[in-house]
């Protein structure tokens, strides 16, 4: 695992294009002995995957909003650096929607994984994660977790700013005088000026980009409307 690692590391430290950057990707997940890849950037309300998983697989687990309780993704947050976790666990686990979300992952030849999770600033984090079909993983060896924190770190630079596959962050609704509203201040219009051209009062054009700026997770109407942008809500 170490040795596939490191070059892993030395295939993305060249300028790939994303396409290239994802078959390295594959061709290492499959050298590992695994059938899928998927990394995921843990960033709040911004939070997106790029992988190789089906892309039923992917619709499903948007559409159910599995990140709210994918088991692999909690352990990201508040567990190890790096584990395993496989189908197995959920009859450990009472909860119906952990037991569900396994059920559904295995239709589609989910079972088991390898995942590496690194932090990046305060609650953010980067995800790699190596997926099979087996019904527990087998590797070689223990990954360092130096050369594995490196390999997610190279990855990341490579998939952060690419075509995502899923934007997880499905349950996001702005109403449409909220969307309204931002989408002016977007384009650089005041306050003052949006309410003019909605033709509603000042403190209601506050209040509706307040509400946006809450349901975003933003600081700020700019940071707001910065993210709804980047997630095609306006």
């Amino acid at each position: 695992m170490n040795e596939l690692l490191l070059q892993l590391i030395d295939m993305l430290s060249l300028p790939l294009e994303e396409r290239a950057a994802r078959r390295a990707l594959r061709d290492f997940a499959e050298g590992a002995g695994f059938d899928y890849f998927a990394y995921l950037h843990l960033r709040g309300q911004e939070s997106f995957a790029v992988s190789n998983y089906p892309r039923e697989w992917q619709e499903h687990y948007v559409q159910k909003n599995y990140i709210r309780v994918d088991p692999v993704v909690t352990r990201a947050k508040h567990g190890p650096p790096i584990f395993q976790w496989s189908a197995d666990e959920a009859r450990r686990i009472g909860r119906l929607d952990v037991r569900q979300f396994y059920k559904d992952a295995d239709r589609f030849g989910i079972r088991s994984g390898l995942s590496v999770s690194v932090p990046v600033g305060f609650k953010n984090r980067m995800v790699f994660t190596l997926a099979s079909g087996k019904s527990m993983v087998c590797i070689d060896e223990d990954p360092d977790p130096v050369t594995a924190a490196m390999a997610v770190a190279f990855v990341h630079s490579h998939l952060a700013s690419a075509t995502q596959d899923a934007a997880l962050a499905s349950d996001i609704r702005l109403s449409p005088r909220e969307a309204e509203c931002l989408r002016w201040f977007a384009d650089g219009m005041s306050m003052p000026d949006i309410a003019e051209t909605v033709g509603i009062g000042y403190r209601s054009v506050r209040s509706y980009l307040d509400e946006a700026t809450r349901k975003l997770g933003a600081t700020n109407s700019r940071q707001a409307a910065s993210i709804a942008i980047r997630l095609g809500l306006i």
